[in-house]
């Protein structure tokens, strides 16, 4: 059962990253945490690799990084726009649709199946989800199924789910092919590089942009001078980023090497927890009943994935 601690290891530790972007997403660029970031955290994979003794690479090794690099930073870029205008404890959920669209694309790619008692569990993770969803102002059990069509940031979840549950698999291939520290190391470096080069060319290409033209014979940009780039913050922000990227990358593809994706996955999602208690207590978000109850199912399905795996 260790693979159980080391998938609730990977919960928490989702869970903090998430909760830094929501909380600084307005005062700091989320893609420059999240560069920074996730360098430093393949870093940290990198040298636990180089420590350990870098691992014979498999012929699928490659593909299967390139893949999920390139899933990966789509699906993070879409979660930072998603949580740009929508509720911590609303949108985070809606990645408890991943363990159930793994059960497809897993047994596809990796041929994995759960058993019907842990895929009736993983249901139940879900359904906590669609409790989410459901307002004191619904009058029909579609209603919040509409709910979501209408917004934009539940859709961009939605798609980020889907992308999960592709780029998981490749994860657990690169992982089969290397070992849980090279392969995770490598896409975590990639991430980060690919987010820095982003921010860099938005920064860049916003500064062309802007215009500076003379007000009353002066100036504007030489008057207030740009503002100051705040380095010390976005240091300590994205090393406490890279440490949760680090641990939960390592401590979950070492839940692989023991149990099936699906499985490892709708457990990690139990990150949904400590996000719903964080946006309800720290952000004010509202009805706090509701999503707890929410909450508590998706509590309930990973029991039962524990006891009938």
């Amino acid at each position: 059962m260790i693979w159980i601690f080391l998938a609730l290891l990977g919960a928490v530790t989702n869970a903090g990253y998430f909760i830094i972007i929501k909380r600084y997403i307005t005062t700091l660029d989320a893609r420059i945490l999240t560069g920074i970031g996730f360098t430093f955290g393949g870093s940290l994979l990198f040298a636990t690799s180089a420590i350990r003794g870098f691992p014979v690479t498999g012929q699928d090794f490659a593909g299967a990084v390139v893949v999920t690099t390139i899933l990966n930073v789509i699906g993070l870029s879409l979660i930072i726009a998603a949580l740009s205008s929508l509720d911590l404890s609303l949108s985070i959920p809606m990645l408890s649709f991943t363990p159930v669209l793994l059960t497809g694309t897993s047994y596809l790619i990796l041929h994995e199946v759960p058993s019907l008692p842990g895929f009736a569990g993983i249901c139940i993770i879900v359904s906590g989800s669609y409790v989410l969803n459901i307002s004191a102002e619904d009058e029909h059990f579609l209603d919040p199924v509409r709910s979501m069509l209408r917004n934009r940031g539940s859709w961009l979840m939605l798609i980020v789910a889907f992308l999960f549950a592709v780029s998981i698999n490749f994860d657990k291939i690169a992982m089969l092919n290397s070992d849980p520290f090279f392969g995770m190391a490598l896409t975590v470096l990639a991430i980060g590089m690919t987010f820095v080069l982003m921010s860099a060319y938005s920064r860049i290409s916003a500064r062309n942009m802007s215009p500076h033209k003379p007000v009353n014979g002066e100036d504007p940009a030489k008057v207030a001078g740009p503002p100051a780039f705040p380095y010390i913050k976005y240091t300590v922000i994205s090393i406490l980023i890279g440490a949760f990227a680090a641990v939960e990358a390592a401590s979950v593809n070492i839940a692989y090497t023991l149990q099936i994706v699906p499985y490892v996955i709708a457990i990690k999602r139990l990150s949904i927890i400590f996000v719903v208690l964080y946006g309800t207590l720290v952000f004010s978000e509202r009805e706090v009943g509701k999503r707890l109850m929410g909450a508590a199912l998706m509590v309930a399905g990973a029991i039962v994935i524990l006891l009938y795996p």
